[in-house]
């Protein structure tokens, strides 16, 4: 089970707030994002005014693809925002993008290529659960800081000895939060009793069940069905009947963004028009909208809102105002970088919070060099945001602790925007 998981919520109108499982004292806010000194073991900041190279390790082809073409859309509004201002502690970036094509054996093999003949001063990614327990241990061995973007770190498939090492989670474990969300907003105030689960057969995807049913006795629901499907399946028309047929109220989803995602729910809608689905990450775009079948295939399906969303269902006070702040300062480097369509700013969150992450740490270690950045990063006190704004309070022992986490659960409407799901109880 991931040590990010979130175990208790506080709903105020069109509002999420997800509190960790080892959830603290709400953070302040951090600056930046960043970028660490030469490739792997040299301990030696880089020259004043010398680029950093980040090596993005993501997939641009196979069944992970949407997720890493979009993770390298914020990194890239990040990497602009950094030079545009002369750099972080004066060093430009350079992203250099690397193709895992979803294959772990590929993401580990261009961990060693960006360190040995790249030369990357630091690494983001991979952008999913398998290529990254994979990727984790060599950029660990080679002592190569690197930002995942992978959904959750313990139990995700590494090892305890990799969890603390030079390696950090970039996020929290979106399906997680995903699915205490479907409880908090859905299963309890409709009083649904019959849940079922749809998951992947990645390290993400895998122990949806487990926690679905893990929050089931204290929301009073049981899981009467869960089914697994393959990454890149093209026909999930047999899991469906199989779920469909122990007559759940809802069906939670576990899935991988993208292909994976509408797959699934294209079975489901040619089954049943109207059964409730959630909650669908990097589902609201037009984009996705449009290859599942529009907005009529996408009533009752429940979705990870725009981070515009977050802007519209978060109150400001001064627990929110970093989380408001940096989904404002998302937004606008995303323009800046002529990156400023609906589908473009809702995509590209991920990238942008691992960049965020890294200057911060460098700014704090007022140093390049692996190891001082390794040091901040492992005692990081920061707030990211995006479509899931997140409360990093990380400790040696604990890379992914995060204390809360903000976003907002939005439907299609028939016109096609995307509507804040209203308050629906306490």
């Amino acid at each position: 089970m991931d040590d990010t998981r979130v175990t208790s919520t506080h709903l105020s109108r069109r509002l999420r707030v997800l509190g960790s499982a080892a959830a603290g004292a709400v953070l302040a806010a951090g600056l930046a994002a960043g970028c660490s000194s030469g490739g792997g073991s040299s301990a030696a900041s880089a020259a004043s005014g010398t680029p950093l190279t980040v090596c993005e390790i993501a997939a641009t082809s196979g069944p992970f693809a949407q997720l890493g073409d979009n993770d390298e859309l914020g990194a890239t509004a990040w990497a602009a925002m950094v030079n545009k201002a002369g750099g972080v502690l004066g060093h430009k970036i350079t992203l250099v993008q690397e193709n895992d094509a979803s294959d772990p054996a590929t993401a580990a093999a261009l961990v060693r290529k960006c360190v040995t003949q790249v030369h990357a001063n630091f690494i983001f990614g991979p952008e999913e659960t398998a290529t990254a327990s994979a990727a984790v241990p060599i950029a660990n061995q080679l002592k190569e800081v690197t930002l995942g973007w992978q959904s959750g770190w313990a139990g995700q498939g590494i090892s305890a000895a990799n969890l603390t090492s030079y390696a950090f989670p970039g996020i929290g474990n979106v399906f997680f939060a995903d699915d205490l969300a479907t409880v908090t907003q859905l299963i309890v105030p409709r009083h649904y009793t019959r849940v079922a689960v749809i998951e992947d057969n990645a390290p993400g995807g895998l122990g949806n069940t487990q926690y679905v049913q893990s929050l089931a006795s204290q929301n009073g629901y049981s899981v009467v069905a869960s089914q697994i499907t393959n990454p890149g399946a093209t026909d999930d028309t047999p899991q469906v009947l199989n779920l469909l047929k122990a007559n759940p109220q809802i069906i939670v989803l576990g899935l991988i963004p993208g292909p994976d995602t509408i797959t699934f729910i294209k079975a489901v809608r040619a089954q049943n028009p109207t059964i409730p689905i959630s909650e669908c990450s990097g589902c609201a775009t037009s984009t996705f909208v449009n290859a599942v079948g529009g907005a009529t295939a996408m009533q009752d399906v429940y979705m990870i809102g725009t981070p515009e969303n977050v802007l519209s269902a978060i109150p400001s006070n001064s627990t929110s105002a970093p989380a408001l702040a940096d989904t404002r300062a998302y937004i606008a480097a995303m323009k800046a970088a002529g990156l400023g369509s609906a589908n473009d700013i809702s995509e590209g969150g991920e990238g942008w919070d691992t960049g965020r992450e890294l200057t911060a740490a460098i700014e704090s270690a007022k140093s390049t060099s692996p190891d001082a950045v390794k040091n901040a990063l492992a005692h990081q006190a920061l707030v990211t945001g995006g479509i899931q704004a997140y409360y990093w309070q990380r400790s040696p022992s604990n890379y992914a602790n995060i204390t809360q986490i903000y976003s907002a659960v939005v439907t299609v409407g028939a016109d096609g925007s995307f509507n804040v799901l209203p308050h629906v109880g306490n």
